[in-house]
Protein backbone atom coordinates (compact mmCIF):
# COMPACT_ATOMS: atom_id res chain seq x y z
CA UNK A 1 0.00 0.00 0.00
CA UNK A 2 2.73 2.49 1.17
CA UNK A 3 4.83 1.39 -2.33
CA UNK A 4 1.74 2.43 -4.11
CA UNK A 5 1.13 5.88 -2.52
CA UNK A 6 4.89 6.27 -3.20
CA UNK A 7 4.52 5.31 -7.10
CA UNK A 8 1.94 7.51 -7.75
CA UNK A 9 3.71 10.67 -5.95
CA UNK A 10 6.59 10.22 -7.96
CA UNK A 11 4.73 9.88 -10.71
CA UNK A 12 2.87 13.23 -9.91
CA UNK A 13 6.31 14.64 -9.44
CA UNK A 14 7.81 13.75 -12.47
CA UNK A 15 4.63 15.31 -14.35
CA UNK A 16 4.75 18.67 -12.12
CA UNK A 17 8.69 19.07 -13.24
CA UNK A 18 7.88 17.99 -16.87
CA UNK A 19 5.21 20.72 -16.74
CA UNK A 20 7.15 23.31 -15.09
CA UNK A 21 10.56 22.53 -17.96
CA UNK A 22 7.87 23.16 -20.91
CA UNK A 23 6.53 26.45 -18.84
CA UNK A 24 10.12 27.85 -17.95
CA UNK A 25 11.03 27.17 -21.80
CA UNK A 26 9.10 30.30 -23.35
CA UNK A 27 9.75 31.84 -19.93
CA UNK A 28 13.67 32.29 -20.20
CA UNK A 29 13.28 35.02 -22.98
CA UNK A 30 10.62 36.72 -20.80
CA UNK A 31 12.98 36.74 -18.39
CA UNK A 32 15.81 38.12 -20.22
CA UNK A 33 13.54 41.30 -21.11
CA UNK A 34 12.48 41.39 -17.58
CA UNK A 35 16.09 41.52 -16.57
CA UNK A 36 16.58 44.21 -19.07
CA UNK A 37 13.86 46.43 -17.74
CA UNK A 38 14.57 45.34 -14.12
CA UNK A 39 17.66 47.53 -15.13
CA UNK A 40 16.13 50.34 -16.73
CA UNK A 41 13.64 50.44 -13.61
CA UNK A 42 16.99 50.21 -11.24
CA UNK A 43 18.70 53.01 -13.30
CA UNK A 44 15.13 55.01 -13.09
CA UNK A 45 14.85 53.89 -9.88
CA UNK A 46 18.67 55.47 -8.94
CA UNK A 47 18.39 58.85 -10.31
CA UNK A 48 14.94 58.72 -8.45
CA UNK A 49 16.68 58.22 -5.55
CA UNK A 50 19.38 60.82 -6.69
CA UNK A 51 16.75 63.39 -6.91
CA UNK A 52 15.17 62.43 -3.63
CA UNK A 53 18.41 62.59 -2.15
CA UNK A 54 19.01 65.94 -3.84
CA UNK A 55 15.58 66.63 -2.57
CA UNK A 56 15.85 66.29 0.58
CA UNK A 57 19.35 68.08 0.71
CA UNK A 58 17.23 70.94 -0.25
CA UNK A 59 14.62 70.13 2.16
CA UNK A 60 17.12 70.27 4.74
CA UNK A 61 18.55 73.35 3.87
CA UNK A 62 15.17 74.72 3.47
CA UNK A 63 14.24 73.64 7.23
CA UNK A 64 17.49 74.69 8.40
CA UNK A 65 16.90 78.66 6.89
CA UNK A 66 13.31 78.04 8.08
CA UNK A 67 14.48 76.70 11.72
CA UNK A 68 17.36 80.02 11.21
CA UNK A 69 14.13 82.33 10.36
CA UNK A 70 12.34 81.15 12.98
CA UNK A 71 15.10 81.49 15.91
CA UNK A 72 15.46 84.76 14.20
CA UNK A 73 11.59 85.31 14.08
CA UNK A 74 11.83 84.72 17.70
CA UNK A 75 15.17 86.90 18.49
CA UNK A 76 12.78 89.70 16.86
CA UNK A 77 10.08 88.67 18.73
CA UNK A 78 11.44 88.79 21.82
CA UNK A 79 13.23 92.12 21.55
CA UNK A 80 9.64 93.23 19.77
CA UNK A 81 8.16 91.76 23.70
CA UNK A 82 11.06 93.32 25.45
CA UNK A 83 10.21 97.03 23.88
CA UNK A 84 6.40 96.42 24.33
CA UNK A 85 7.16 95.45 27.83
CA UNK A 86 9.28 98.84 28.21
CA UNK A 87 7.14 101.11 26.30
CA UNK A 88 3.86 99.54 27.76
CA UNK A 89 5.64 100.29 31.53
CA UNK A 90 6.20 103.50 30.27
CA UNK A 91 2.42 104.20 28.96
CA UNK A 92 1.17 102.91 32.40
CA UNK A 93 3.87 105.31 34.31
CA UNK A 94 2.52 108.13 31.94
CA UNK A 95 -1.06 106.89 32.39
CA UNK A 96 -0.86 107.07 36.23
CA UNK A 97 0.59 110.29 35.95
CA UNK A 98 -1.86 111.54 33.87
CA UNK A 99 -4.56 110.42 36.37
CA UNK A 100 -2.46 111.94 39.37
CA UNK A 101 -2.11 115.18 36.89
CA UNK A 102 -6.53 115.33 36.52
CA UNK A 103 -6.89 114.38 40.28
CA UNK A 104 -4.21 117.58 40.73
CA UNK A 105 -6.18 119.78 38.43
CA UNK A 106 -9.58 118.54 39.95
CA UNK A 107 -8.07 119.42 43.46
CA UNK A 108 -6.70 122.68 41.84
CA UNK A 109 -10.35 123.91 40.61
CA UNK A 110 -12.15 122.81 43.86
CA UNK A 111 -9.84 124.69 45.77
CA UNK A 112 -10.10 127.65 43.11
CA UNK A 113 -13.67 127.00 42.92
CA UNK A 114 -13.26 127.58 47.09
CA UNK A 115 -11.20 130.36 46.85
CA UNK A 116 -13.68 132.43 44.17
CA UNK A 117 -16.23 131.42 47.09
CA UNK A 118 -14.41 133.13 50.01
CA UNK A 119 -13.45 135.76 47.87
CA UNK A 120 -16.87 136.40 47.21
CA UNK A 121 -17.71 136.04 50.46
CA UNK A 122 -15.23 137.98 51.26
CA UNK A 123 -16.23 141.04 49.31
CA UNK A 124 -20.14 140.53 49.92
CA UNK A 125 -18.62 141.12 53.95
CA UNK A 126 -16.21 143.75 52.72
CA UNK A 127 -18.93 145.71 50.94
CA UNK A 128 -21.68 145.11 53.30
CA UNK A 129 -19.16 147.62 55.79
CA UNK A 130 -20.15 150.30 53.50
CA UNK A 131 -22.20 153.03 55.29
CA UNK A 132 -25.47 153.69 54.00
CA UNK A 133 -27.79 157.01 54.13
CA UNK A 134 -28.97 155.88 57.92
CA UNK A 135 -25.83 156.62 58.92
CA UNK A 136 -26.13 160.50 58.59
CA UNK A 137 -29.53 160.34 59.62
CA UNK A 138 -27.89 160.80 63.44
CA UNK A 139 -25.64 163.67 61.91
CA UNK A 140 -29.14 164.78 60.22
CA UNK A 141 -30.77 165.02 63.82
CA UNK A 142 -28.25 167.46 65.29
CA UNK A 143 -29.64 169.86 62.11
CA UNK A 144 -33.17 169.89 63.88
CA UNK A 145 -32.26 170.88 66.99
CA UNK A 146 -31.79 173.93 68.38
CA UNK A 147 -32.46 177.44 66.48
CA UNK A 148 -31.18 176.88 62.79
CA UNK A 149 -27.82 178.14 62.08
CA UNK A 150 -25.51 176.99 59.18
CA UNK A 151 -27.97 174.64 57.61
CA UNK A 152 -26.85 174.94 54.02
CA UNK A 153 -23.63 174.50 54.69
CA UNK A 154 -24.44 171.30 56.85
CA UNK A 155 -26.84 170.01 54.58
CA UNK A 156 -24.44 170.24 51.35
CA UNK A 157 -21.74 168.37 53.51
CA UNK A 158 -24.62 165.34 53.67
CA UNK A 159 -25.21 165.50 50.54
CA UNK A 160 -21.93 165.19 49.26
CA UNK A 161 -21.79 162.31 51.58
CA UNK A 162 -24.61 160.11 50.25
CA UNK A 163 -23.50 161.28 46.41
CA UNK A 164 -20.31 159.52 47.33
CA UNK A 165 -22.56 156.49 49.08
CA UNK A 166 -23.98 156.08 45.17
CA UNK A 167 -20.79 156.82 43.00
CA UNK A 168 -18.23 154.28 45.11
CA UNK A 169 -20.16 151.86 46.36
CA UNK A 170 -17.61 148.99 46.09
CA UNK A 171 -15.13 151.59 47.97
CA UNK A 172 -16.48 151.32 52.02
CA UNK A 173 -13.05 152.81 52.79
CA UNK A 174 -13.80 155.80 51.07
CA UNK A 175 -17.41 156.33 51.84
CA UNK A 176 -16.34 155.36 55.76
CA UNK A 177 -13.51 158.55 55.55
CA UNK A 178 -16.40 160.53 54.26
CA UNK A 179 -18.84 159.53 57.06
CA UNK A 180 -15.98 160.80 59.50
CA UNK A 181 -15.24 163.28 57.59
CA UNK A 182 -18.75 165.47 57.96
CA UNK A 183 -18.92 163.36 61.43
CA UNK A 184 -15.56 165.32 62.10
CA UNK A 185 -16.97 168.92 60.36
CA UNK A 186 -20.64 168.27 62.65
CA UNK A 187 -18.06 167.97 65.46
CA UNK A 188 -16.47 171.26 64.98
CA UNK A 189 -19.37 173.20 64.27
CA UNK A 190 -20.98 172.35 67.95
CA UNK A 191 -17.65 173.46 69.20
CA UNK A 192 -17.92 176.80 67.25
CA UNK A 193 -19.05 179.70 69.56
CA UNK A 194 -19.54 183.45 68.54
CA UNK A 195 -21.81 186.31 69.74
CA UNK A 196 -23.86 188.55 67.94
CA UNK A 197 -25.85 191.82 68.01
CA UNK A 198 -29.39 191.49 67.80
CA UNK A 199 -33.03 192.92 68.57
CA UNK A 200 -34.11 190.80 71.85
CA UNK A 201 -37.57 189.91 73.02
CA UNK A 202 -38.09 189.82 76.90
CA UNK A 203 -41.28 189.21 77.88
CA UNK A 204 -43.35 192.31 75.99
CA UNK A 205 -40.09 194.34 75.48
CA UNK A 206 -37.86 194.63 72.81
CA UNK A 207 -34.27 195.51 73.60
CA UNK A 208 -30.80 196.09 71.20
CA UNK A 209 -28.65 193.21 72.83
CA UNK A 210 -26.49 190.34 72.65
CA UNK A 211 -26.50 186.60 71.66
CA UNK A 212 -24.03 183.88 72.28
CA UNK A 213 -24.61 181.11 70.07
CA UNK A 214 -22.87 177.49 71.43
CA UNK A 215 -23.04 175.08 68.27
CA UNK A 216 -26.10 175.12 66.69
CA UNK A 217 -27.70 176.73 69.98
CA UNK A 218 -27.66 179.81 70.87
CA UNK A 219 -26.94 179.36 74.94
CA UNK A 220 -27.52 182.75 76.11
CA UNK A 221 -28.48 186.08 75.16
CA UNK A 222 -28.73 189.16 77.25
CA UNK A 223 -29.85 193.18 76.47
CA UNK A 224 -27.35 196.26 77.25
CA UNK A 225 -29.88 198.35 79.24
CA UNK A 226 -30.90 197.46 82.65
CA UNK A 227 -33.77 197.52 84.56
CA UNK A 228 -35.37 198.68 87.74
CA UNK A 229 -33.08 196.48 89.61
CA UNK A 230 -29.73 197.60 88.27
CA UNK A 231 -29.24 194.01 86.06
CA UNK A 232 -29.10 193.60 82.71
CA UNK A 233 -31.87 191.42 81.57
CA UNK A 234 -30.77 187.83 80.60
CA UNK A 235 -32.20 184.42 79.17
CA UNK A 236 -30.96 180.79 78.90
CA UNK A 237 -31.76 178.35 76.56
CA UNK A 238 -33.30 175.22 78.12
CA UNK A 239 -35.96 172.67 77.85
CA UNK A 240 -39.26 173.89 77.54
CA UNK A 241 -41.38 172.61 81.11
CA UNK A 242 -43.03 169.52 80.85
CA UNK A 243 -42.29 168.68 77.44
CA UNK A 244 -40.55 165.42 76.20
CA UNK A 245 -37.80 165.34 73.64
CA UNK A 246 -35.60 168.24 72.63
CA UNK A 247 -38.07 171.28 72.52
CA UNK A 248 -36.40 174.17 73.90
CA UNK A 249 -37.27 177.95 74.79
CA UNK A 250 -35.57 180.91 76.09
CA UNK A 251 -36.15 180.58 80.09
CA UNK A 252 -35.94 184.37 81.54
CA UNK A 253 -36.92 183.76 85.25
CA UNK A 254 -33.17 183.29 86.07
CA UNK A 255 -31.42 184.30 89.39
CA UNK A 256 -30.18 187.03 90.20
CA UNK A 257 -26.55 184.87 90.11
CA UNK A 258 -27.33 183.58 87.13
CA UNK A 259 -27.99 187.03 85.13
CA UNK A 260 -24.33 188.60 87.11
CA UNK A 261 -22.53 185.30 85.27
CA UNK A 262 -24.05 185.83 82.45
CA UNK A 263 -23.42 189.61 82.22
CA UNK A 264 -19.77 188.52 83.43
CA UNK A 265 -19.40 186.05 80.57
CA UNK A 266 -20.36 188.55 77.83
CA UNK A 267 -18.06 191.68 79.42
CA UNK A 268 -15.47 189.34 79.47
CA UNK A 269 -15.76 187.11 76.18
CA UNK A 270 -13.89 189.94 73.76
CA UNK A 271 -11.32 190.01 76.48
CA UNK A 272 -10.83 186.67 77.54
CA UNK A 273 -10.25 183.67 75.58
CA UNK A 274 -11.56 181.41 78.38
CA UNK A 275 -14.62 182.38 79.95
CA UNK A 276 -17.03 180.09 82.46
CA UNK A 277 -20.42 179.63 80.44
CA UNK A 278 -23.05 179.49 83.10
CA UNK A 279 -25.28 176.52 81.33
CA UNK A 280 -25.09 173.39 80.68
CA UNK A 281 -24.30 172.27 77.18
CA UNK A 282 -25.05 169.30 76.89
CA UNK A 283 -28.78 169.95 78.22
CA UNK A 284 -28.37 167.66 80.48
CA UNK A 285 -31.80 169.19 82.33
CA UNK A 286 -33.50 167.17 79.51
CA UNK A 287 -33.39 164.15 81.83
CA UNK A 288 -35.02 165.71 84.49
CA UNK A 289 -38.04 167.26 82.33
CA UNK A 290 -38.80 163.51 80.99
CA UNK A 291 -38.91 161.95 84.45
CA UNK A 292 -41.42 165.12 85.41
CA UNK A 293 -43.15 163.69 83.21
CA UNK A 294 -42.60 160.20 83.64
CA UNK A 295 -46.64 158.58 84.30
CA UNK A 296 -46.44 155.89 86.76
CA UNK A 297 -49.00 152.72 85.52
CA UNK A 298 -50.73 149.97 87.60
CA UNK A 299 -50.64 146.92 87.67
CA UNK A 300 -53.67 146.74 85.73
CA UNK A 301 -52.16 148.67 83.02
CA UNK A 302 -49.15 146.22 82.60
CA UNK A 303 -50.96 143.41 82.49
CA UNK A 304 -53.11 144.86 79.69
CA UNK A 305 -50.16 146.05 77.65
CA UNK A 306 -48.28 142.50 78.15
CA UNK A 307 -51.70 141.27 77.02
CA UNK A 308 -51.71 143.27 74.08
CA UNK A 309 -47.88 142.28 73.57
CA UNK A 310 -49.09 139.06 73.08
CA UNK A 311 -50.98 139.06 70.28
CA UNK A 312 -53.65 136.78 69.08
CA UNK A 313 -52.52 133.93 70.85
CA UNK A 314 -53.04 135.00 74.44
CA UNK A 315 -56.93 134.47 74.25
CA UNK A 316 -56.46 130.74 73.78
CA UNK A 317 -53.70 130.65 76.46
CA UNK A 318 -56.16 132.20 78.44
CA UNK A 319 -58.99 129.84 77.65
CA UNK A 320 -56.70 126.95 78.68
CA UNK A 321 -55.28 128.43 81.81
CA UNK A 322 -59.16 129.12 83.39
CA UNK A 323 -60.04 125.80 82.08
CA UNK A 324 -56.86 124.08 83.59
CA UNK A 325 -57.75 125.96 86.98
CA UNK A 326 -61.79 125.26 86.91
CA UNK A 327 -61.20 121.58 86.44
CA UNK A 328 -58.38 121.41 88.80
CA UNK A 329 -60.57 122.95 91.47
CA UNK A 330 -63.64 120.77 90.84
CA UNK A 331 -61.39 117.59 91.34
CA UNK A 332 -60.04 119.02 94.50
CA UNK A 333 -63.41 119.69 96.16
CA UNK A 334 -64.56 116.61 94.67
CA UNK A 335 -61.16 114.27 95.92
CA UNK A 336 -61.92 116.20 99.10
CA UNK A 337 -65.29 115.19 99.57
CA UNK A 338 -64.87 111.60 98.49
CA UNK A 339 -61.13 111.47 101.19
CA UNK A 340 -63.78 112.71 103.52
CA UNK A 341 -64.48 110.08 106.77
CA UNK A 342 -60.74 108.50 107.21
CA UNK A 343 -61.50 109.64 111.19
CA UNK A 344 -64.17 106.95 111.03
CA UNK A 345 -62.61 104.39 109.40
CA UNK A 346 -59.74 104.37 111.73
CA UNK A 347 -62.48 103.98 114.01
CA UNK A 348 -64.01 101.05 112.30
CA UNK A 349 -60.93 99.30 111.20
CA UNK A 350 -60.01 99.72 115.16
CA UNK A 351 -62.96 97.83 116.51
CA UNK A 352 -62.55 94.92 113.81
CA UNK A 353 -58.79 94.41 115.09
CA UNK A 354 -60.54 94.37 118.92
CA UNK A 355 -62.78 91.78 117.32
CA UNK A 356 -66.18 93.87 117.79
CA UNK A 357 -67.98 93.12 114.48
CA UNK A 358 -71.29 93.95 115.38
CA UNK A 359 -69.77 97.54 116.75
CA UNK A 360 -67.44 97.93 113.04
CA UNK A 361 -71.02 96.93 111.15
CA UNK A 362 -72.68 99.62 113.45
CA UNK A 363 -70.09 102.17 112.69
CA UNK A 364 -69.57 101.72 109.33
CA UNK A 365 -72.80 102.55 108.90
CA UNK A 366 -71.82 106.18 109.56
CA UNK A 367 -68.84 106.31 107.56
CA UNK A 368 -68.31 108.78 105.06
CA UNK A 369 -66.51 108.83 101.19
CA UNK A 370 -65.02 106.44 99.20
CA UNK A 371 -63.12 104.45 102.43
CA UNK A 372 -67.16 104.24 103.97
CA UNK A 373 -68.01 102.80 100.55
CA UNK A 374 -65.71 100.16 100.86
CA UNK A 375 -66.25 99.09 104.69
CA UNK A 376 -70.19 99.51 104.19
CA UNK A 377 -69.76 96.95 100.76
CA UNK A 378 -68.41 94.39 103.11
CA UNK A 379 -70.08 94.80 106.67
CA UNK A 380 -73.08 95.79 105.83
CA UNK A 381 -74.09 92.31 104.04
CA UNK A 382 -73.52 88.49 104.77
CA UNK A 383 -71.28 86.99 102.09
CA UNK A 384 -71.10 83.24 102.56
CA UNK A 385 -67.18 83.53 102.00
CA UNK A 386 -64.34 86.01 101.48
CA UNK A 387 -64.06 85.43 97.22
CA UNK A 388 -68.29 87.04 97.69
CA UNK A 389 -66.84 89.61 99.82
CA UNK A 390 -63.53 90.02 97.37
CA UNK A 391 -65.97 90.09 93.88
CA UNK A 392 -67.96 92.84 95.75
CA UNK A 393 -64.94 95.19 96.44
CA UNK A 394 -63.95 94.23 92.69
CA UNK A 395 -66.95 95.76 91.38
CA UNK A 396 -67.02 98.30 93.46
CA UNK A 397 -63.08 99.60 92.76
CA UNK A 398 -63.73 98.91 88.80
CA UNK A 399 -66.86 101.59 89.32
CA UNK A 400 -65.32 104.19 91.26
CA UNK A 401 -61.51 103.91 91.31
CA UNK A 402 -61.89 105.69 87.24
CA UNK A 403 -63.95 108.56 88.83
CA UNK A 404 -60.86 109.42 90.35
CA UNK A 405 -59.04 110.47 87.59
CA UNK A 406 -61.36 111.61 85.85
CA UNK A 407 -60.64 114.83 83.78
CA UNK A 408 -57.41 115.00 85.08
CA UNK A 409 -55.87 114.08 82.00
CA UNK A 410 -57.04 117.42 80.45
CA UNK A 411 -55.00 119.54 82.70
CA UNK A 412 -52.06 117.62 81.60
CA UNK A 413 -53.16 117.93 78.07
CA UNK A 414 -53.47 121.99 78.66
CA UNK A 415 -50.09 122.33 80.53
CA UNK A 416 -48.74 120.15 77.50
CA UNK A 417 -50.22 122.17 74.74
CA UNK A 418 -49.92 125.69 76.51
CA UNK A 419 -45.59 126.03 76.14
CA UNK A 420 -46.81 125.06 72.27
CA UNK A 421 -49.22 127.52 71.64
CA UNK A 422 -46.13 129.71 73.00
CA UNK A 423 -43.89 128.92 70.46
CA UNK A 424 -46.80 128.99 67.50
CA UNK A 425 -46.67 132.44 68.85
CA UNK A 426 -43.04 133.26 68.87
CA UNK A 427 -42.73 131.73 65.39
CA UNK A 428 -45.60 133.95 63.91
CA UNK A 429 -44.20 136.82 66.04
CA UNK A 430 -40.33 136.50 64.47
CA UNK A 431 -42.40 136.10 60.86
CA UNK A 432 -43.17 139.80 61.67
CA UNK A 433 -40.61 141.11 62.67
CA UNK A 434 -38.52 139.59 59.55
CA UNK A 435 -40.96 141.51 57.70
CA UNK A 436 -40.59 144.59 59.54
CA UNK A 437 -36.14 143.92 59.03
CA UNK A 438 -36.78 143.40 55.25
CA UNK A 439 -39.16 146.74 55.13
CA UNK A 440 -36.74 149.38 57.50
CA UNK A 441 -33.25 146.82 57.58
CA UNK A 442 -31.47 146.44 60.74
CA UNK A 443 -30.27 149.82 61.54
CA UNK A 444 -32.68 150.55 64.38
CA UNK A 445 -31.34 148.26 67.01
CA UNK A 446 -34.50 149.52 69.23
CA UNK A 447 -36.89 148.00 66.54
CA UNK A 448 -35.33 144.73 66.41
CA UNK A 449 -34.97 144.12 70.41
CA UNK A 450 -38.61 145.50 71.01
CA UNK A 451 -40.01 142.85 68.61
CA UNK A 452 -37.96 139.94 69.36
CA UNK A 453 -39.11 141.22 72.92
CA UNK A 454 -42.95 140.74 72.09
CA UNK A 455 -42.30 137.52 69.74
CA UNK A 456 -40.87 136.10 73.37
CA UNK A 457 -44.04 137.13 75.50
CA UNK A 458 -46.29 134.31 73.93
CA UNK A 459 -43.81 131.73 74.90
CA UNK A 460 -43.60 133.37 78.77
CA UNK A 461 -46.95 133.63 78.57
CA UNK A 462 -47.07 129.74 77.62
CA UNK A 463 -44.42 129.08 80.48
CA UNK A 464 -46.71 130.51 82.95
CA UNK A 465 -49.93 128.33 81.97
CA UNK A 466 -47.95 125.37 81.70
CA UNK A 467 -45.50 125.05 85.15
CA UNK A 468 -48.58 126.23 87.65
CA UNK A 469 -51.14 123.19 85.50
CA UNK A 470 -48.37 120.86 85.46
CA UNK A 471 -47.64 120.79 89.11
CA UNK A 472 -51.65 120.77 90.27
CA UNK A 473 -52.03 117.96 88.02
CA UNK A 474 -49.68 116.10 89.95
CA UNK A 475 -50.48 117.20 93.32
CA UNK A 476 -54.26 116.06 92.38
CA UNK A 477 -52.58 112.90 90.61
CA UNK A 478 -50.97 111.70 93.99
CA UNK A 479 -53.86 112.95 95.86
CA UNK A 480 -56.15 110.29 93.78
CA UNK A 481 -53.66 107.92 94.72
CA UNK A 482 -53.45 108.42 98.41
CA UNK A 483 -57.11 108.17 98.19
CA UNK A 484 -57.39 105.02 96.25
CA UNK A 485 -54.56 103.34 98.45
CA UNK A 486 -56.86 104.08 101.73
CA UNK A 487 -59.69 102.42 99.82
CA UNK A 488 -57.65 99.32 99.06
CA UNK A 489 -56.16 99.56 102.46
CA UNK A 490 -58.79 99.60 104.23
CA UNK A 491 -60.72 96.68 101.74
CA UNK A 492 -58.35 94.29 103.10
CA UNK A 493 -57.95 95.35 106.82
CA UNK A 494 -61.60 94.40 106.93
CA UNK A 495 -61.27 91.58 104.86
CA UNK A 496 -59.12 89.98 107.15
CA UNK A 497 -60.09 90.93 110.17
CA UNK A 498 -63.43 89.43 109.09
CA UNK A 499 -62.67 85.97 107.64
CA UNK A 500 -59.45 85.19 109.96
CA UNK A 501 -61.38 86.23 113.37
CA UNK A 502 -63.97 83.47 112.14
CA UNK A 503 -61.23 80.87 111.06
Amino acid sequence: MKREMWNVRCGMGALVLAASLATLAPLSYAQQNADIDAVKQRAALNSAKADLEEARKKRDMAVAARWKDRETANQERELFNEKYNESKEKVDALMSERARLFEDVRVAREDLAQVKLQAEKARAEYLSLAAGPERLETLAKFSEQGIPFKIAERVEVQNKVKKEMGLYRDDPVRIAQSVLNAARSELEFTRESGVEKAELVFGNAVAQGGRMRLGGLYAMQMANAVDINGMHPAALMLPVAGEKKRIYSWQENLTPDTKRDIAKVFANVGDSAYVMVPVDVLLSTELSSEMANHQETTWKDDLREFFKNGGLLMYPLSVLFALGLLIALWRFVWLSYKGFGTIAARRVIKALKAGDIEGARKLAVKTHGEVGRVLKTVLTKNYKDRESAERALEELFSAEVPKLDFGLNWISVFAAVAPLLGLLGTVMGMIELFDVITMHGTSDPKLLAGGISIALVTTETGLIVAIPLQLIHTFLVNRSEALRGRMEKAGLAVLNALWIKEK
